[in-house]
């Protein structure tokens, strides 16, 4: 049998392009050899090495630790999104003047409701057995918030504690609500509350660290 013929560079990097663009995130390794066809993870990581050498990724340790340098396809529609802060990390702060910088997210993302949005760097790993849309919540990502007071049974909100912004799942109980964690550390422990609970917004996506460049104010 002949051998199999090598996928160009440029298939490589449009297969990682759109998993970013549907996602939110870079695919792993072996994601990749899925998407590709490709027989095993040692044909991609040639693949991935030609691509790091002739400028189009950057790639780091970790299984989703690569960035686009140069996009395959024109510039898809796009809206920038308000950087607050952390969380936790005390009061969460929405006005303005407050704002990190910018983020610029797919339009489809947010929909119609962009200017309801907005986004906060995830510190410590309380939620990182937790996924949104395929995206697992992990230290010093990001996570797109949509703002509003309440939430559904189930949903993961960013949500006041004594003064503090946290991420928990939400759940409901007779006369109090549960934060619950979502961890592999077991310190992190459910948090019950009454009925005062100050719900901030719903996660509705995360943003992988590194795979996003942010706009100073």
């Amino acid at each position: 049998m002949g051998r199999k013929q090598l996928i160009e560079e440029e298939k490589v990097a449009e297969a990682i392009e759109r998993h970013f663009r549907e996602r939110g995130m870079a695919p792993t390794v072996r994601e990749l050899v899925k998407i590709l066809g490709v027989a095993s993870s040692r044909t991609v990581h040639r693949y991935l090495l030609r691509l790091e050498a002739t400028g189009w990724i950057e790639r780091w340790p970790g299984s989703r630790g690569i960035r686009l340098l140069r996009s395959t396809k024109p510039a898809t529609e796009t809206v920038a999104i308000p950087l607050v802060g952390e969380v936790p990390a005390g009061q969460l702060l929405l006005a303005e003047q407050n704002h990190e910088g910018w983020v610029r997210v797919p339009q489809k993302f947010v929909g119609s409701s962009a200017k309801r949005c907005f986004l906060l760097r995830v510190r410590g790993d309380s939620m990182n057995r937790s996924t949104v849309e395929g995206g697992r919540i992990e230290d010093k990502d990001l996570v797109l918030v949509r703002q509003q007071p309440t939430a559904r049974p189930g949903e993961i909100v960013v949500a006041l504690i004594d003064g503090e912004a946290t991420i928990k799942r939400f759940q409901k109980g007779p006369g109090y609500f549960v934060l619950k964690p979502e961890s592999d550390n077991d310190s992190h422990q459910p948090i019950v509350v009454g009925r005062d609970l100050q719900v901030q917004g719903v996660v509705k996506r995360v943003l992988k660290r590194g795979a996003i460049s942010i706009e100073l104010s």
